[in-house]
């Protein structure tokens, strides 16, 4: 029999996107399918929304009105029955044959704890911006979770990408919980940094999902913020090491960062000018 994954969904005020990612979510062709959301008290009708959803494989979890991002992305973890987790951002999507391929990747590699894949990028209306990015300077295949967060150090940047990207290991994952927004824009690097190193990391050259960039989107609107956490995250994840990094390193770490953070800067301004963050119901 094939294994039960779970799909969770942490919810906050997210419309209008929510019902497309719930249809791509009801079009998998994966058949042994649980579908988590957990909604943290959001004002915009999310919850009636997702109320009215009748499929055997969604449930819906009512969080209390103060759940924090991290809160309500850990309920939504701790809540899943799968063998495989995957958190899915409300704003973004996953292709019908997501969850099939990542769980043949895991299934094929026993020593993964992560699946992770590129993903497309996408506005507010859904329109492609930029395809197949991710996983920069990692070759498909098995690598080393150590060695992939510390690329993450080194190249300045998430080159894991957002949850949607990632099938997880279900105890691998539960053994790192909970989800921590002390540095709240690097939830997930964060998160991935306590996962990684308990086993590998399988890699699939393909996009496997869309990351959308869209007022609703809050890693959008806080480059700056964003560059700031990064660093906070580079620190962290350095002092954490038994061998720190060299001079040189924490130079390359660095010029990475700052290299990612003027081009985030850079394609915003751009996105902005066109128009591409704007979300219409």
């Amino acid at each position: 029999m094939t294994p039960l994954v779970s799909v969770v969904v942490p919810v906050f005020n997210g419309m209008p996107h929510l019902r497309d990612l719930t249809e791509a979510l009801l079009a998998q062709d994966y058949p042994n399918l649980e579908i988590v959301f957990t909604e943290g008290g959001g004002t915009d009708g999310s919850a009636d929304y997702l109320a009215t959803i009748d499929d055997p494989r969604i449930r819906f979890i009512q969080m209390p009105t103060d759940t924090s991002a991290a809160g309500n992305w850990t309920a939504a973890t701790e809540s899943a029955r799968g063998e495989f987790i995957k958190l899915v951002c409300q704003d973004d999507l996953i292709n019908p044959d997501t969850i099939s391929k990542q769980v043949r990747d895991l299934e094929v590699n026993p020593t993964a704890v992560m699946a992770i894949a590129p993903r497309d990028i996408i506005d507010a209306r859904g329109k492609v911006l930029y395809p197949k990015r991710g996983c920069q300077g990692l070759t498909e295949g098995v690598h080393s979770g150590s060695d992939v967060i510390r690329r993450c150090y080194l190249q300045g940047a998430n080159i894991i990408g957002e949850p949607l990207t990632v099938l997880f290991r279900r105890q691998a994952l539960l053994d790192s919980m909970p989800w921590d927004d002390s540095n709240p824009l690097m939830l997930d690097v964060t998160q991935y940094a306590k996962v990684a190193p308990q086993g590998d990391i399988v890699i699939r050259d393909e996009s496997v999902g869309a990351f959308r960039v869209s007022t609703s989107s809050w890693s959008t609107r806080l480059a700056k913020v964003q560059r700031q956490q990064f660093a906070k995250w580079q620190d962290a994840y350095a002092a954490s090491l038994p061998t720190p990094p060299t001079t040189a390193e924490r130079a390359r770490a660095w010029l990475g960062m700052e290299k990612q953070a003027l081009l985030r800067r850079a394609a915003y301004r751009v996105l902005r000018m066109k128009g591409s963050f704007n979300s219409t119901d």
